[in-house]
């Protein structure tokens, strides 16, 4: 056994020792703290671990931040983290990769499980929801795995020039459309286009309630000549800038079906690359009749989606 399969073995067991526990805890919510408008609500449904954003005004409870599965701790069960894998696409050996966006760490820890040899930069602006990824979720911090507690763009603004990132995650959308803005400008993207190695890929989760879909793309495009959009069945919508154009159709199925196999994934990335489209082929979006983000100012109606 190489050294890869025989750390990423006892790796999983370490992941299933952690969250053994869980396993005979009732169904329901099993831990809340409150934590600014929200209380941070972790509930097991069966099998299922989930992080959930509950108001604290009106006790909503469909905000899932994070899901584990007991049962296959790296498999990736939001549609959405697994089209953010389809940045592999572009680099399949990533050696160096920043999240913004922590919550219960699901793409963070399949991350560092699969790639032994990455180092996984995340920052989180709570941190009581790092402490729950640690005790709820299976997530173990070390040298590889690092999280700062920070907001996401001053961390790369700090950023070390003589270091790049192979990819940068941007994971930063709340369950009812809210992002923050400083995250979504053309300053923004700007700063990661810096960061990025010459053929590094960004990807971004936004999510269709907030109605600025068509501002995201045009904003992001501004940077990156090349945006590619992945809508998920969870009313997510994932965008990948680069500046290396991908292939065709079959070719992208291909690269997947390669990665999935090589990798041993749990998840089905290749049904998310079969999802994925370039921006030209969603005229709907109307990109010459929106503006773009720019840090002088937002939208009047950007927070309407955000419970003040």
């Amino acid at each position: 056994m190489n050294y890869q399969k025989y750390w990423q073995t006892k790796n999983l067991e370490g992941m299933g020792q952690r969250v053994s526990w869980l396993h005979k805890k009732p169904d329901g919510v099993i831990f809340s703290q409150p934590s600014g408008i929200h209380f941070l609500t972790v509930k097991k449904v069966q099998f299922m671990i989930q992080l959930v954003l509950v108001e604290k005004v009106t006790l909503k409870m469909n905000w899932i931040q994070s899901i584990l599965n007991l049962n296959n701790p790296t498999y990736l069960v939001f549609p959405y983290t697994q089209a953010m894998m389809l940045a592999l696409l572009w680099d399949s050996q990533p050696n160096r990769i920043y999240i913004a966006g922590f919550g219960g760490g699901s793409i963070p820890k399949i991350l560092h499980h699969y790639f032994p040899n990455a180092v996984i930069e995340c920052t989180e602006v709570d941190a009581n929801i790092l402490s729950i990824a640690e005790k709820f979720f299976g997530v173990q911090l070390d040298e590889r795995l690092k999280v700062t507690i920070q907001d996401g763009r001053e961390y790369l603004e700090q950023h070390n020039q003589q270091t790049s990132y192979d990819i940068i995650m941007i994971d930063v959308a709340f369950g009812n459309g809210y992002i923050s803005y400083n995250l979504a400008t053309q300053e923004f993207y700007q700063i990661c286009d810096r960061c990025l190695s010459k053929s590094g890929v960004i990807v971004v989760n936004t999510l269709k309630a907030n109605g600025f879909e068509a501002e995201y793309v045009k904003t992001l495009k501004t940077v990156f000549p090349y945006v590619y959009i992945c809508h998920t069945s969870g009313g997510n919508t994932i965008m990948i800038g680069t500046r290396e154009r991908q292939s065709n159709k079959a070719e992208i199925r291909e690269k997947a079906k390669f990665i999935q196999h090589y990798y041993q994934f749990s998840f089905p990335l290749v049904d998310r690359a079969n999802d994925l489209k370039m921006i030209e082929e969603l005229p709907s979006l109307n990109l010459e009749q929106v503006p773009i983000f720019q840090d002088v100012s937002s939208p009047a109606n950007y927070f309407d989606s955000w419970l003040l």
